[in-house]
Formats: structure tokens, sequence, C-alpha cells
């Protein structure tokens, strides 16, 4: 239902969040991430555009978060890359359809709603703050500790 490009940011914006205290470049926030490096520069300019990110040039520059991470949504984040748009009207153009969408497109649009009632709801902050054991993003392992499956695609 998210975009790749949808993921990347948020896997972005949930490791700036982990790490308040400096500003991260492109190719850190990449490496911790598993994003590649050149598409994440690009995400990141647009979140920056989008106001949700700051982003200091030069020497100890890199990428900050616009806001405490308490006060941004996962919908915002997704809204800034990829916005999922509400059915509003029939699709098809239907005119017979402009005032009531028909069975399909109303179920489509019902949970596009409640995809955006539970994303804005959840802010990036809760993402980080969390009291289990569950981590705020999957770990990644040190080089050279991949496993089975990264020596596999390597071959």
């Amino acid at each position: 239902m998210i975009s790749q490009t949808t993921e990347y940011a948020l896997r972005a914006v949930v490791w700036l969040a982990s790490q308040p205290d400096r500003p991260l470049t492109a190719q850190q926030i990449a490496e911790a991430t598993r994003v590649p490096a050149g598409y994440l520069a690009k995400v990141l300019q647009g979140l920056s555009r989008a106001g949700l990110l700051r982003s200091q040039r030069g020497l100890g520059g890199g990428f900050t978060l616009a806001r405490p991470s308490s006060e941004l949504s996962v919908w915002e984040v997704v809204q800034a890359v990829d916005p999922i748009k509400r059915i509003k009207d029939c699709p098809l153009g239907i005119e017979t359809h402009s005032h009531r969408l028909c069975a399909l497109h109303q179920e489509l649009d019902d949970a596009i709603a409640r995809l955006e009632k539970h994303f804005s709801r959840c802010s990036i902050g809760s993402l980080i703050q969390t009291d289990s054991d569950v981590a705020p993003l999957c770990a990644v392992p040190p080089k050279g500790k991949r496993g089975k499956a990264a020596k596999r695609a390597r071959h």
C-alpha cells in the first residue's frame, strides 16, 4: 500500500529521530537504514522542502528533524513523499457516480481513511519510545556478518 520511496523516507526519519544529538549526512543515514545513498539524498531533499527536515551544509552539517519527533506523524512523512489521495469522485469519471461512489471505490476510500487516521495518530516519536524489546528499525548487522541471505544475493 505504501511505495518503496515512502518506506525509505520513514526509515530515514525514524533513524534521525533515534539520533537527535547531531546532524547526520545522507551517507550516514543511508548506511544505517540500508537505503541506496543516491536515492536517499533525493528523498531527504523532498522531506526538507516539505519542512519536515532541516539541512545544514558544510563541516558538521547534515540532516535533522525540523520538529520534535513526538510532533511529527507517520502520515505527514507519507504525504510529503508519495501522497495517498482519498477517492472523492468516481475515478472513471462516471457522472452518475459523482455524488455517490460505487461499492468498490467506497471500500477503497474507507480503507484509505482508516490508514490516514491510524498514521495521523502515530508519531515518529512513538516508534522510538517503545517499552518492548522491539527496535524502531531492523538491526543492520556489521559488515561481513550479514547472514546467509546476503551471501546468496552476492553469488
